[in-house]
């Protein structure tokens, strides 16, 4: 199987997110994570850790530029949204010599004009996709701009990539967290077996993959709910999984 940019670009910067410590994965006192979405997973990822490491940042922003150039040949100008974007965005903007604009979710931008022009948004991570739908691209449209495409740094594979495609946008990334990244990270023998395992099945089928595993292991919910301070993720958690719902219930109230 030949090699594509794509495939070593993800490389060079999942090995580069590993060594400066973007992701937590499950074990055995912490068999999954609770995602801001509602839903549980057997990671967490933080993109900005590469600014860590100098050179990794720079390979960060070199393989977003590359990929831009690779898949968007027209646009006028790079936006990014408050406030993670911006560390991926503006050094984008300054390497491609475009003008660029700073996105708040408040409706304030700064920075480049946005009549009549189109954006590339260069964001840190696509989860959910809710910051373009809902602030980002409302907010060009609505000052007189359109938004050409977006380009993320890391990619979930998740809900997002069904916003972008209900949004029409095209949207490429330079770390799809899909199964070759997973055997990757394998490979670099950051994981075990069992827990590359874990990140496959996901992968494959998060929705079965949650319901067995909040299933497997009560305690660890139950004490999700017991703790004040977590209880509320604990709830979104309940109305996520409506499937087991009521099982959960019973868990928390044990």
């Amino acid at each position: 199987m030949s090699i594509t940019i794509g495939d070593r670009l993800q490389k060079i910067n999942l090995l580069n997110l590993l060594k400066t410590g973007a992701f937590q994965f499950v074990d055995e006192s912490r068999p999954w994570f609770p995602y801001t979405s509602g839903q549980v997973g057997p990671y967490y990822v933080q993109s900005t850790t590469v600014e860590k490491d100098g050179a990794a940042y720079a390979a960060a922003i070199r393989s977003l530029v590359t990929l831009i150039r690779s898949a968007f040949p027209a646009f006028d100008a790079i936006s990014g949204g408050e406030t993670r974007d911006w560390d991926f965005s503006n050094p984008v903007a300054v390497a491609l010599k475009k003008p660029h604009l700073k996105l708040y979710k408040d409706g304030k931008n700064l920075g480049a004009d946005i009549r009549g022009r189109s954006f590339l948004h260069v964001a840190d991570l696509n989860n959910e996709g809710s910051s373009i739908r809902d602030y980002w691209k409302p907010i060009i449209e609505t000052n007189g701009g359109t938004m050409a495409g977006v380009v993320f740094f890391v990619d979930r594979i998740e809900e997002g990539v069904t916003v972008m495609r209900d949004l029409e946008l095209k949207a490429v990334s330079v770390v799809p967290l899909n199964e070759r990244a997973w055997d990757l990270v394998r490979k670099a023998n950051h994981v075990s077996a069992a827990v590359h395992e874990t990140l496959v099945a996901r992968s494959r089928d998060r929705e079965a993959w949650a319901l067995k595993t909040l299933l497997a292991r009560p305690a660890h919910f139950k004490a999700l709910y017991d703790e004040p301070k977590t209880r509320d993720k604990a709830l979104k958690i309940i109305r996520t999984y409506p499937a087991i719902s009521a099982d959960l219930k019973r868990i928390a109230r044990s």
